[in-house]
């Protein structure tokens, strides 16, 4: 019979700790890389958000430039600014008067936007409620937009220049240029945001 002695006891003994300590730190930075994989998706989820909801505001603007034209001047039509500058911030914490207790689901505020008067406040209005993500709801919450969703549309004081400005609080370092300040004020870390720039050429002499 051949016996096996203590001193190679330990040693086998020891292989075991060390590999488990190994396996230990490999799951760690495992979990610690699923988590920002998870952070990016989102973050990526977001970014396609807003770009879709800035093109969108865009894309209304140019489809009436006539009314573009006439929103110079400071709260006027798409010109979504006080006369001092300050943004009026669509989205989250905006008071829109299409979400009341009668108008409590998502047809029916969609439904009150559309009977606007103007081209101009329809645009407002339906942009308003696709930053607040009306909609996808869960338990009464609206859910299908970026966390702490805003956008802000003004005219840049350059003449025939309007800017789209979507914002949100992201979840890992926020990524904004440094000309966006929409929701600066509220969003004061991890804030992320996109913007469209729209210019129209004068050809009529305007």
């Amino acid at each position: 019979m051949k016996l096996i002695s203590s001193a190679q006891k330990g040693f086998s003994l020891l292989e075991v700790v060390i590999t488990m300590a190994i396996l230990a730190v490999g799951l760690l930075g495992l979990a610690g890389l699923q988590a920002r994989a998870i952070n990016a998706e989102a973050e990526s989820f977001s970014r396609g958000q807003a770009v879709m909801l800035a093109t969108d505001m865009a894309d209304r603007m140019y489809a009436n430039i006539t009314e573009v034209k006439t929103s110079t001047s400071a709260s006027t039509g798409y010109n979504q600014q006080s006369a001092g500058g300050v943004k009026v911030e669509l989205g989250t914490n905006y008071s829109n008067d299409c979400i009341t207790v009668a108008n409590n689901t998502a047809a029916l505020q969609a439904t009150c936007c559309a009977a606007k008067a103007t081209v101009v406040a329809r645009d407002i209005c339906e942009w308003d409620l696709a930053l607040k993500g009306v909609g996808e709801s869960v338990g009464g919450s609206k859910v299908g937009g970026m966390n702490g969703a805003r956008g802000c549309v003004f005219n840049t004081g350059t003449t025939r220049e309007f800017e789209v400005d979507v914002v949100w609080q992201g979840r890992d370092i926020g990524v904004v240029g440094s000309s966006n300040t929409c929701g600066s004020s509220v969003i004061t870390s991890r804030r992320s945001g996109v913007s469209r720039l729209l210019r129209y050429a004068a050809l009529d002499g305007t």
